[in-house]
């Protein structure tokens, strides 16, 4: 999942800056094109903030799982169950390991945010200093929000009608099989 957002990112900014090289040429559909590539650049950076705060979650349940089998070893210690104080220990190590990696993505995540951020603030830098590009609102029918929005519900429909269909494939497959097997 994380390579997947972060290849549409770089997607996204890669064709923004396309579009800002060829800007000179066409005006208005490269705008909106701009837009378009903003939008998704934004989307992007909201997934990646999800990312984190999931990670980070995830961290703190692994430290208070840790916290939980340190308390587990001291209570087998009092009462001189070894065979738990080593299952204790073996699983604290366990949530501590996770914890600790999970704590340095959270890391990598922040700082990748910060470039996303810094190239998000470039783009719409560029966009504001087109005097002559109109600007989409979200009443506009033509908005990034509502192409991506119509794209997302034609692809739904698509993946659904698949979905149907290989159903149907299959069912009519297994009804041959037991129709073979009543023969």
């Amino acid at each position: 999942m994380f390579e997947d957002w972060k290849k549409a990112w770089r997607d996204a900014v890669e064709n923004f800056r396309r579009e800002v090289d060829g800007l000179e040429e066409g005006g208005d559909s490269r705008t909106r094109g701009m837009q378009r590539e903003l939008h998704s650049a934004r989307v992007a950076l909201e997934k990646l903030e999800g990312e984190i705060r999931r990670t980070r979650r995830e961290a703190g349940d692994e430290r208070e799982n840790e916290a939980v089998c340190r308390r587990r070893e001291a209570m087998a210690r009092r009462i001189g169950d070894e065979e738990t104080v080593r299952i204790a220990v073996e699983f604290c190590a366990r949530h501590a390991e996770r914890a600790g990696v999970l704590e340095r993505k959270v890391e990598v995540l922040t700082e990748e945010r910060a470039l996303l951020v810094r190239d998000l603030d470039s783009m719409e830098q560029t966009i504001a200093a087109q005097p002559d590009a109109p600007r989409v609102t979200a009443s506009d029918p033509q908005s990034p929000g509502e192409v991506l929005e119509e794209d997302g519900e034609r692809e739904a429909r698509d993946f659904g009608r698949l979905e149907k269909e290989a159903r149907e494939r299959a069912a009519a497959e297994r009804l041959e099989e037991l129709k073979r097997r009543m023969q």
